[in-house]
């Protein structure tokens, strides 16, 4: 009797790592294995309408040359965009990011990236990989990240002229969508 008992409680025991097993390998295919409780968003961001205040930073400039602030881009839309070397989605969408950075900047958008707990030589040699032109801030402590309420990398904000995040992106945003976003904000101005 104590040896069935036994070997139902082992039986047990090895359905439950089982469970537990499947589940990790689960969230690992799903793109979930981020750092520091922010997961890697693996697929392509759709836009989240919002409405909410964003919130004021001023953060180490990832070339070392000063600090980064949003309120100096006051009076521009801006496209915030949360990134890490080590989120592989953020290495899918940073070309697009750039060419339509290069494509907003004369209709005064702006871009401002920002570098989420990753070390700055690697962000550095990150930019340098990608061609980014426009400004990265280094958040290592990931302060900002709990100001922005991330939950997936890489994350992406049109913020509009009076300040008031517009849309969110979670998850690598394609061009067109980001486009899309940024006309629709362009074409309202501040609210």
């Amino acid at each position: 009797m104590q040896a069935r008992r036994l070997a139902l409680r082992l039986i047990l025991f090895g359905v439950g790592l089982l469970v537990v097993g499947l589940a990790v390998v689960e969230l690992n295919a799903r793109g979930t294995g981020g750092v520091a409780g922010i997961a890697v968003a693996d697929y392509a961001a759709e836009a989240e309408s919002e409405a909410t205040p964003a919130p004021g930073f001023a953060l180490p400039s990832l070339d070392g040359n000063g600090t980064v602030s949003l309120s100096s881009y006051r009076g521009s839309v801006v496209v915030l965009n949360f990134w890490a070397t080590w989120c592989v989605p953020c290495r899918k969408e940073a070309p697009g990011l750039q060419r339509t950075w290069e494509a907003y900047r004369e209709r005064g958008v702006r871009f401002l990236g920002v570098a989420e707990r990753d070390d700055d030589a690697a962000g550095r040699a990150f930019v340098k990989e990608f061609d980014i032109t426009y400004p990265s801030a280094s958040d290592q402590s990931g302060s900002l990240a709990d100001d922005y309420r991330l939950f997936g990398m890489p994350t992406t904000f049109v913020i509009d002229r009076a300040g008031t995040i517009r849309y969110r992106f979670v998850g690598y945003v394609t061009e067109d969508a980001l486009r899309g976003a940024l006309d629709l904000v362009i074409g309202k101005g501040p609210t």
